[in-house]
């Protein structure tokens, strides 16, 4: 073996670990008895060995670092502050508005009372002679109303005529909806 092929094989450090075969081996002892370059390597290897052989045979051995273990607050989570000041916040905003706004309004509002209704199922409702009936204005109503379900109509406008003569739409039905009773 000759030295170029010693380097570049890297027998030195083959031969110090095991790895080299008994033929290598034997052909690189031979060479570095006559080569003082690889003799003076062979030896700073070995010492290296040695040594990091010593350090690690008096250095205690590290325990391991415990992982960090992240427990689950569960929903306990939520009363960080984080999260519990903008809830706190919002549920506060939404009590005074109850409380500043919608209860003064239904404290003025007057006593319970009753929906008049009116009825024109029995009414002759198409014609000149329309039933007449008076409501207070701004004040809810209720009308029954019958729609005569016929198949030559695909929808019905229900409209309601003020004194004025002023038509006002109500609802518009089909014929399904025309069709149903209602109770």
């Amino acid at each position: 073996m000759n030295h170029d092929l010693a380097v570049k094989s890297q027998a030195c450090e083959k031969y110090l670990l095991g790895e080299l075969s008994p033929d290598l081996r034997d052909a690189y002892e031979e060479h570095y008895f006559s080569c003082a370059e690889c003799t003076t390597q062979l030896r700073i290897a070995a010492e290296l060995i040695a040594a990091g052989q010593r350090i690690f045979a008096e250095t205690p051995a590290l325990a391991p670092r415990p992982q960090a273990v992240q427990e689950s607050a569960g929903w306990l989570h939520w009363f960080r502050p984080a999260f519990a000041v903008p809830v706190l916040a919002g549920l506060l905003f939404v009590v005074g508005y109850q409380n500043l706004v919608m209860i003064p309004q239904l404290k003025e509002s007057r006593a319970p009372r009753v929906l008049p209704m009116f009825s024109l199922i029995s009414a002759n409702t198409r014609g000149e002679t329309a039933p007449v009936f008076t409501t207070q204005p701004n004040q809810p109503v209720g009308l029954y109303v019958d729609v005569p379900a016929d198949a030559a109509y695909s929808t019905y406008a229900i409209s309601v005529q003020d004194p004025s003569g002023k038509t006002i739409p109500l609802r518009s039905l089909t014929y399904a909806e025309a069709q149903k009773p209602r109770w």
